[in-house]
């Protein structure tokens, strides 16, 4: 009887101590957030980190439910490299979350590690699809697809942007440099054209409607000289007169964009085009000087 007692004492001690170190535990995991809460991020980040600690000495990171609010703590107190390391194991453990996804973003963007962005944000759409901050990691993307060359896949989600955002001049000024790089040439030029409605002054419309009427110009132009040279009668020289009055307006059409880009990039490839344009439009001085500048400024690393 007497032992059947002391077994029930001691079970009766065993659940109270388990409770009493479970009570304690979750005052320790309140106390870290209350602390953050109340704008003490320091203490936060040192609890967190040392229940984080407890964690990685057991090996057991990946059930390990602290990183990402470890790594918040750390962006408060601008300890970049912290919170990153953070973010990066909080990504494959039980502390994954949007957040930690779109932060770790955000930091590999700030020191410039444009694969890694990129991975992560194709990661966040891949997993959270529905996610409320899909739309903005999508524009994000997109950007970053441009800025990295990846043009077909810059493409594919160009049609899962919002039409907000796809009317925006910065998008439509992207999505143009896509497809001048696809060499979809009905987009450009549809493209191009919407864009300097809005934007008179936008570099990448005007560049594109100023060579795509100097080469207009420029092959037919040759074509028909080719043609002349091989055969030269009088309705071929006839013909290459009629020519040369079409090329005439397509050249023009050309200087009048180059113009503008070239007061807006006054570079070595813009002075040449001027050069090559006014030297077919029969105006050897402006021809001779534009030729000048552009090697001048091709000398000068400009």
């Amino acid at each position: 009887m007497k032992r059947i007692k002391w077994i029930a004492a001691l079970g009766i001690f065993l659940i109270a101590f388990s409770l009493n170190a479970s009570a304690k535990k979750a005052s320790h995991k309140n106390k870290a957030q209350i602390a953050y809460n109340q704008g003490n991020y320091a203490a936060a980040l040192a609890m967190w980190e040392k229940s984080i600690a407890k964690y990685e000495r057991r090996h057991k990171e990946v059930k390990c439910p602290y990183y990402t609010k470890a790594g918040m703590a750390a962006i408060k107190l601008k300890k970049t490299d912290e919170a990153r390391q953070l973010f990066e194991k909080a990504i494959h453990s039980a502390s994954v979350s949007p957040v930690a996804y779109v932060e770790l973003a955000r930091l590999y963007r700030k020191i410039d590690n444009l694969s890694l962005e990129i991975f992560t944000l194709e990661n966040y759409v891949k997993k959270y699809p529905d996610g409320g901050a899909v739309k903005a990691v999508r524009e994000r993307l997109f950007a970053t697809y441009v800025e990295s060359e990846n043009w077909d896949e810059a493409l594919k989600l160009w049609e899962k942007l919002p039409e907000q955002v796809k009317n925006s001049i910065a998008f439509k000024t992207d999505y143009l440099k896509v497809n001048r790089a696809l060499k979809n040439t009905k987009v450009c030029n549809r493209m191009s054209s919407e864009i300097l409605k809005s934007d008179p002054k936008n570099v990448t419309a005007l560049d594109w409607k100023a060579k795509k009427y100097f080469w207009l110009a420029e092959n037919r132009y040759q074509a028909e000289l080719n043609a002349y040279s091989k055969n030269k009668t009088r309705s071929q020289y006839v013909e290459l007169l009629r020519v040369f009055k079409v090329v005439t307006v397509n050249f023009k059409r050309s200087l009048y964009y180059f113009k503008k880009l070239y007061s807006l990039q006054s570079t070595a490839e813009n002075a040449n085009y001027l050069g090559n344009i006014y030297a077919r439009l029969n105006d050897d001085a402006k021809a001779k000087y534009y030729h000048y500048v552009a090697e001048k400024k091709k000398t000068a690393g400009k």
